[in-house]
């Protein structure tokens, strides 16, 4: 290798480090071409409302979950995507996918800007809690969104009306009638001020519902009458779409409105017809509970069926025997499924899913950083380190090579002998030697001594492989170290160097014989194989020259 100039070193440096400043620029241009390309297939997707796409959904599902494990986003992008899966999966019953995909939706729209969306999550999952009647977690998911952003302040009408009806079912679960109502027509003002033509009718809905709750416990029963029958042939009782869309926040509240609507007019007539009206009416009650009871029993709502039973068991009590047998009946079938603490125990399984799933993109996302911040050092290092490394390149080529002859050096020699001894395992050493290389250099000039050196480097890297290494160990003197796979081939390898060593030929000086003294030993870590080999050659040198001279040492 001829050594490099300062220049040229310097040169390449500069080249090196252009070369990573503009690969890190394509790299973090390309991450943002493709955010802003999956933004655009984001939103493509968002756009399409679910009950629009029924049909879809499995296709969907599929195509966000490749979407979302296939590059980079922008962390709204993800959490809008996480939230819509989660929609997706809760239409199909798979009630736990729902919740985790929440977790994650909730991660990514924390590291976003979009509170109102984060707001939505918390809901949703106050939403679920309140329908299982665990008030308590509720409570604890709605002062998390409060403290994302007052509700007052937040500026998507859907969000914000939203947000003001669970903060009435949540009064009116802990029976505070009038905030209750309160709310809900606050919730109800926003919706009339909004004119999206895309919620506005089914939230609408959703807020009549719970106002004919508060109707009926205060005890206003027209206006509870009034609140039902305007949506009582409406089609989201009559489209499936709707049905399994509106289910839990529309379809079982309206029915529980109903059935104590109707509970309470049976109370309120019975002292003014007969006992046959009164059965009559009674049955006609429990035929609309039935209807209910079936609904909630195919869709895995037995707690709300519990619930109003109770209630209807506890505040509308009826004389007639049959009806109070049956509703005993399903009672004790209802508390047989449903044990005391199942609240509780559920709540803490959603909770920790959706902290499982955060933590997991959380940690997921610390690994990333990790990654990004260990590359960056990386480059950083490199970058010092060129300089260092392409000014010592040279200098430990020359320690380790010989300039002439491109074989190893002594002192590498020294290195490799060395842990050959310390392997315990049997290695071969060939010592050769060029005869009579001072009458070479005296009669022909050094520069040819010089080409017979070179032509003798070259016969010994022909012989060099992964177990076998040549050097240069000083002078005319070369050695090739074997290794304990190929010691069977040392008398061989040494005859063959020898051999090629007297069959060459020179141009200064035509018809000249150059010959080698070999000397070869084989031991292991307890004999000194060198010294062996040493003794070997001198009795090649000694002994007529052009020869190889071999011991095994057991």
């Amino acid at each position: 290798m001829q050594r490099m100039s300062i220049k040229k070193i310097i040169l390449i440096v500069v080249f090196i480090i252009a070369a990573l400043m503009i690969s890190q620029s394509i790299y973090y241009a390309n991450i943002e071409f493709e955010k802003k390309n999956n933004h655009q297939q984001a939103e493509k997707i968002l756009s399409t409302d679910i009950k629009f796409s029924w049909d879809k959904l499995d296709s969907q599902l599929k195509e966000i979950n490749k979407l979302i494990n296939t590059g980079h986003f922008y962390n709204e992008d993800l959490g809008l995507l996480y939230e819509r899966a989660s929609l997706i999966y809760l239409q199909k019953g798979e009630t736990m996918n729902y919740y985790k995909y929440l977790g994650y939706a909730l991660h990514y729209l924390e590291g976003s800007e979009e509170k109102d969306y984060t707001i939505n999550i918390y809901l949703d999952i106050a939403n679920f809690f309140l329908n299982n009647y665990s008030n308590d977690a509720a409570e604890e998911m709605l002062n998390k969104a409060q403290a994302i952003e007052p509700f007052e302040e937040i500026e998507n009408p859907r969000v914000q009306s939203y947000a003001y009806r669970m903060l009435g079912i949540m009064s009116f679960l802990n029976l505070n009638y009038n905030d209750a109502e309160t709310y809900f027509i606050t919730s109800q003002k926003i919706i009339d001020q909004s004119h999206t033509d895309v919620f506005e009718e089914e939230y609408t809905a959703m807020n009549d519902v719970w106002l004919a709750r508060v109707y009926e416990e205060t005890g206003r029963l027209s206006k509870c009458k009034e609140k039902l029958d305007k949506w009582a042939d409406h089609e989201m009782f009559t489209t499936e779409v709707y049905r399994k869309i509106l289910l839990r926040d529309f379809i079982i509240p309206y029915y529980q409105a109903k059935c104590y609507y109707l509970c309470a007019e049976n109370i309120k007539e019975r002292s003014s017809t007969s006992e046959m009206d009164t059965d009559a009416r009674e049955q006609a009650v429990i035929n609309y509970l039935h209807e209910f009871m079936e609904i909630c029993e195919e869709n895995q709502y037995e707690k709300a069926e519990l619930y109003t039973l109770l209630k209807i068991q506890r505040e509308y009590p009826t004389k007639n025997q049959a009806i109070q047998s049956e509703l005993y009946y399903v009672l004790n079938q209802l508390y047989s499924t449903l044990f005391n603490q199942q609240n509780i125990t559920y709540s803490s399984v959603i909770n920790g899913i959706v902290n499982d799933a955060s933590n997991e993109l959380a940690s997921n996302e610390l690994s990333h950083r990790y990654t990004v911040k260990r590359i960056k050092i990386m480059i950083i290092s490199t970058l010092v380190l060129c300089l260092l490394i392409l000014s010592f390149i040279l200098l430990l080529f020359n320690n380790q090579y010989d300039g002439l002859t491109k074989l190893l050096t002594r002192k590498v020699f020294n290195k490799d002998l060395n842990r050959a001894k310390r392997s315990k395992a049997y290695y071969g050493i060939i010592m050769m030697d060029i005869d009579n290389f001072k009458n070479i250099n005296d009669t022909y000039g050094h520069p040819e001594g010089d080409i017979v050196l070179w032509r003798l480097g070259q016969l010994i890297a022909k012989e060099t492989t992964s177990g076998i290494q040549g050097y240069r160990y000083g002078g005319e003197e070369f050695i090739l170290l074997v290794g304990k796979n190929d010691i069977a081939y040392v008398p061989k390898i040494a005859e063959r160097v020898r051999q090629y060593m007297e069959q060459q030929s020179w141009d200064f000086a035509p018809g000249l014989v150059i010959t080698l003294s070999v000397g070869t030993a084989i031991g292991s870590g307890h004999v000194d194989v060198l010294k062996e080999a040493d003794n070997n050659l001198y009795y090649s040198k000694t002994h007529g020259k052009n020869q190889v001279k071999s011991t095994e040492s057991l």
